[in-house]
């Protein structure tokens, strides 16, 4: 794609979102001066942009052309709102010293110009290229919302919803660029706020630009995520919320509250941020003894309106108002309770981080957390002193609430919300020390020069996820083609192998780490992101270990006619301890009693799965996907009595830890509890080909596996074995299709 479509197509969504943002400022009456209108209507307006796209998408019309007739016209609304914003007063910048002005404008100007160029070259971030843009890929291709099996698509989508605008006209790198605009306008809001607050000594700049220059948060702001999107906002509405606490201006009351629900509209972890703006309404309300029910009322509406579109459409979508999280307390088919609880368990430690190692994983680096701000933030512990005065105490207590979510996932992206608010309020300390200016100045030059990327790879001041090398210009602008630049990354290589031989619309099962799903429109399956998924990959895995040993439990009844069969698991397991049962066979001496598709099947847990049970392949199976615990069911009862004197339960996996009791409903309506029992151990056949099928009678015609996994055990490249034949491959992968 040549250059100008993507500006454009960040442009559009810009130009809108500033346009819907500074009407939103003139409705509610926001009292601001002229750049404070700019930086935090963009953050208003973004947010209003990103629930329009939202209706047009669940309308399905999100389709270029609307997109510009919509610019068209936002074009003309902020032409029309210019007169004005020129009335505004200008921005009073002149309260901070001269020197650090002139620090500022040309660091914000050198590193702008290096982000740029980083934010407009060829998507290939992990996430950006996986999820983010990986669903708005889908949802341009389908000019609309459509359920993704994916635990990401069941999370908030406002950033989403500014990239499908962008993506729609410039595709990858447009949206990028629309993330890049808000890191641009980051240091810009903590500067005015720190102007209209009074930030001794110019402190406010000194914070702005150790956060600007962040190596972490720099990568992160120039590639197509959310954190620093998310960073902008909260601050915004703290901006708000502190200028509605200094004036009582109900319409910052309102802004401010629109900010925080949008970011949790953002991220699902930001609603710790919302309760906070929530809690220091309710209190200053209380402080002034101001009747605040109305207000209050107001304001919640104000906050529900973004993150109230998620939380229906996940209830629609998957049973679910807070999915992919709150499994076992809204039970649906679409995600696993074990896998929920096993991704928190490892986010929560990632790679065995302590608490002692935590500040070096996250000033200079190391191998666990792999994300870090660079050294000058090991400064940022002094912002807790804020709390001693009341300019800085909202921001260390904002902050507080903001970073909340870093308690569950050890990974340094959870914190750049925080690290403005915390970088202001440990400016505003630092700066009230007798002669600290010139040694604030002395430490963000140093910051600025040891995180510029060429220096700062050379020296190793710090490490993890950062930009490793200047891209270059060629390549950002296109003049050498997107596609050759792309080639270098396997993930775009395996989702063009996929979007190249695979029909459209079919879903591929994937095996290797990372598929570009913004690089391909065919659904791509991860085995640990959704319950269908991971069901799939369990089929493979089980039958990978055939031929070998499973297990049979038999129980007999007396003889008679019976309405039902109940099986209770009576065992205890840990968390991956599971109950798996392959089939469920009943006798009627040597005569099979044959499953009807009118019998009544159910579980508890996972109902979902349970024809699985006899469904007549030993190749799938129902599982609890919980732990092992007493008190779980599997229950079958017939439309019409049948005779039945045992009944086999086959399972392939052995169960060493499951105990079972049965039971058989007799025509009276009551339950006899099974005679005696046994275990038996028997040899497995060859399931490689059945657990294929099984995929295919599913939808899943196509694999994708690395080719070292592929010729390795248990696959060994057999394609016979397996029933599949290969498709196409790279260096790296294969694409197999089930025959």
């Amino acid at each position: 794609m040549a250059v100008f479509p993507i500006l454009f197509g960040f442009l559009a969504c810009a130009v809108t979102s500033l346009a819907l943002g500074i009407t939103v400022i003139r409705l509610l009456r926001i009292e601001l001066n002229r750049a404070e209108a700019v930086c935090i209507g963009y953050a208003l307006g973004s947010a209003a942009t990103s629930m329009l796209v939202f209706g047009v998408a669940a309308a399905w019309i999100a389709r270029e052309g609307l997109f510009l007739a919509w610019t068209a016209s936002s074009f003309v609304l902020l032409l029309l709102q210019l007169k004005w914003l020129r009335g505004l007063k200008p921005a009073a910048l002149g309260t901070i010293p001269a020197g650090i002005r002139i620090i500022f404008g040309v660091a914000w100007v050198a590193y702008g110009v290096l982000y740029f160029r980083q934010a407009v070259s060829p998507e290939i971030s992990p996430d950006g290229m996986a999820y983010h843009l990986g669903l708005v890929n889908l949802w341009s291709h389908a000019h609309g919302l459509s359920r993704n099996l994916s635990m990401y698509a069941a999370l908030p989508d406002g950033m989403e919803m500014l990239y499908l605008f962008a993506f729609s006209i410039g595709r990858h790198s447009a949206a990028a660029l629309v993330h890049f605009s808000f890191l641009m306008l980051l240091p810009w809001l903590m500067l005015l706020f720190g102007c209209r607050f009074g930030w001794p000594h110019g402190g406010a700049a000194l914070a702005a630009l150790l956060v600007f220059a962040s190596p972490l948060i720099g990568m992160d702001g120039t590639a197509a995520y959310n954190d620093v999107a998310l960073a902008l906002t909260v601050f915004g509405a703290v901006y708000l919320l502190e200028s509605w606490r200094h004036s009582h201006n109900d319409g910052a009351l309102l802004g401010s509250s629109f900010l925080a629900g949008f970011a949790f509209a953002l991220k699902y972890t930001a609603g710790f941020f919302a309760l906070f703006v929530a809690g220091t309404i309710l209190w200053e309300f209380w402080r002034i003894g101001r009747v605040a029910a109305r207000f209050m009322l107001i304001g919640v509406v104000a906050m529900a309106i973004a993150p109230a579109t998620y939380l229906i459409r996940n209830a629609v979508w998957y049973q679910n108002p807070i999915a992919f999280f709150g499994n076992s307390i809204f039970r649906n088919p679409w995600f696993h309770i074990s896998f929920e609880r096993g991704y928190i368990e490892g986010i929560s430690h990632l790679r065995g981080v302590t608490l002692a190692e935590l500040p070096r994983e996250l000033t200079v680096g190391g191998d666990k957390i792999g994300e870090s701000f660079g050294p000058a933030f090991a400064l940022l512990p002094l912002g807790l002193v804020g709390l001693a005065w009341p300019r800085s105490r909202v921001l260390v207590l904002a902050a507080m609430f903001a970073a909340c979510a870093f308690a569950a996932n050890k990974s340094g992206r959870f914190l750049i919300p925080a690290a403005p608010l915390l970088a202001m309020s440990a400016a505003f300390v630092i700066c009230r020390l007798p002669r600290s200016s010139m040694v604030a100045v002395v430490l963000t030059l140093a910051h600025l020069v040891v995180s510029w990327p060429s220096i700062n790879n050379k020296l190793k001041v710090s490490s993890g996820w950062r930009i490793v090398y200047h891209i270059p210009w060629s390549a950002a602008l296109r003049i050498e083609p997107e596609r050759h630049y792309l080639m270098r990354s396997d993930p775009y290589l395996i989702a063009q192998l996929i979007e190249t031989h695979i029909p459209d619309g079919q879903p591929v099962l994937v095996f290797s780490d990372i598929v570009a799903q913004s690089y391909t429109t065919r659904p791509i399956l991860v085995p640990w992101e959704s319950a269908f998924a991971e069901k799939m990959t369990d089929w493979i895995r089980q039958a990978s270990n055939t031929p070998g040993y499973g297990r049979t439990w038999t129980v007999n009844f007396p003889l008679a006619r019976v309405r039902g069969l109940r099986l209770v698991q009576t065992g205890q397991g840990g968390e991956d301890a599971m109950w798996g049962i392959n089939e469920v066979r009943m006798w009627n001496g040597e005569t099979a009693v044959r499953p009807k598709t009118s019998w009544k099947l159910n579980a508890d847990p996972n109902p979902w799965d349970v024809p699985l049970l006899v469904d007549g392949s030993e190749a799938t199976r129902w599982r609890s996907w919980e732990g092992l615990r007493p008190g779980m069911w599997v229950e079958m009862r017939f439309d019409a009595s049948e005779t039945i004197d045992r009944a086999e339960i086959v399972c392939n996996d052995g169960q060493w830890d499951s105990r079972m009791e049965a039971s058989v409903l007799n025509d009276a309506g009551h339950w006899s509890p099974g005679g005696p029992s046994s275990w038996r151990v028997n040899q497995l056949v060859d399931l490689r080909r059945e657990a294929t099928q099984a995929l295919k009678r599913s939808g899943v015609h196509y694999l994708e596996m690395s080719l070292q996994a592929w010729n390795d055990k248990p696959f060994r490249g057999d394609v016979a074995a397996w029933g599949v034949r290969l498709v196409a491959s790279t260096p790296r992968s294969v694409l197999l299709a089930v025959d």
